[in-house]
């Protein structure tokens, strides 16, 4: 049986998996540039925990980005030769032609994708362009002013007051010590880790699920393409069932992103409610110790008595305003620790159970 094939569509088929091979190496140097494989950017003992597969999960992902770009190079190569047997006009040399395509997947008989099965759509014009800058989820201004706002507590604090000045002081001579970052959150990160690149690498983790999502729909419309031009013969048959599993290896993979991105974030989280947590409670035992030395029962009821000391405002009156305040602030206080801790807890238990299961890719 003669087999006729518009080799043009075949070959511009190759061209295009070279590129998407190219799209995919982008992948891997925006997988190199923002997460670090060496870990030395989550220092600290808490993310260390949290952690600890994340030199697992990042040669996991290496692994997976460069097999899927031998694929896609495989593909380009086997697409091309397909190309030049027909236009050598071997068109009996069908053997050939059906070995240039391994079965991906032996222990499945899956569907070949033909001309007649359903296009993608795309979200980008290139799947690369899923692969934008991340952003970490607790870097916004808007939750930074309202997490200041919930704790208003703080400027009632002595404590609070002291590392503000020490901060200053160390910001204004050696900024250099901590990056310019306030002193007692980087203390407190030393423990912790850093919540803001550990949550831009979670960030990032999505950003490569997505590029995957957009590989799988090219990848398949690519093929689509190709088999409305070469619509017969056991070649045709065996080479859609082969960009069918690679279609289908790549569309499982977003799930995978997904997990790691809400590890990462989970840990982000994590780390942030405990360095709260932490700096509050030290507030707290500060306060208690100055109280203490001036003789009185908390730093509220010292700053009653300078007021009442100074003749601004009649003792009692003052006395009842401080007393109520603080009470409100103590129970805030007491809720806003909760809330840190809380964030604390529930993110470590969210990070710590969450299963990686990586989606194995075949061999090109």
């Amino acid at each position: 049986m003669t087999i006729e094939v518009d080799t043009s569509v075949v070959r511009g088929g190759g061209e295009a998996s070279g590129e998407l091979a190219t799209d995919v190496n982008r992948a891997l140097e925006y997988f190199d540039s923002n997460i670090d494989t060496s870990q030395t950017w989550v220092a600290g003992a808490m993310m260390d925990w949290l952690l600890a597969e994340h030199s697992s999960f990042a040669a996991s992902v290496e692994s997976g980005l460069l097999r899927s770009k031998a694929l896609m190079v495989a593909t380009q190569g086997a697409l091309d030769d397909v190309a030049q047997l027909f236009d050598d006009t071997e068109y009996d040399a069908q053997v050939e032609v059906r070995n240039l395509f391994g079965d991906l997947d032996p222990e499945a008989a899956t569907v070949p994708i033909d001309a007649s099965t359903d296009r993608q759509t795309l979200a980008f014009d290139s799947p690369v362009d899923a692969l934008v800058a991340p952003e970490s989820s607790l870097a916004d201004p808007g939750f930074e002013v309202v997490w200041n706002i919930l704790n208003w507590p703080d400027y009632l604090s002595l404590s609070y007051w002291g590392r503000q000045i020490i901060n200053g002081v160390i910001q204004l001579v050696r900024p250099d010590l901590t990056g310019g970052q306030d002193l007692f959150e980087f203390l407190a990160q030393q423990i912790t880790g850093d919540w803001h690149k550990v949550a831009l690498a979670g960030d990032a983790f999505g950003h490569v699920g997505e590029f995957f999502e957009e590989l799988a729909a090219a990848l398949q419309n690519l093929a689509v393409d190709i088999f409305g031009a070469w619509t017969s013969g056991q070649g045709a048959d065996r080479a859609g069932e082969y960009f069918a599993e690679l279609v289908a290896a790549f569309a499982a993979q977003p799930e995978v992103y997904s997990d790691l991105q809400t590890k990462y974030s989970n840990a982000a989280w994590a780390a942030f409610g405990a360095c709260q947590a932490m700096l509050s409670a030290v507030d707290a035992l500060v306060d208690a110790a100055i109280a203490t030395a001036m003789g009185v029962s908390s730093v509220a009821e010292a700053i009653a008595a300078l007021f009442t000391l100074g003749g601004m405002a009649p003792a009692a009156i003052v006395s009842a305003v401080i007393a109520a305040a603080e009470a409100f602030s103590a129970a805030w206080g007491v809720m806003m620790t909760a809330t840190s801790a809380a964030i604390a807890a529930g993110a470590t238990i969210g990070s710590a159970t969450t299963t990686i299961e990586f989606v194995p890719l075949p061999e090109a």
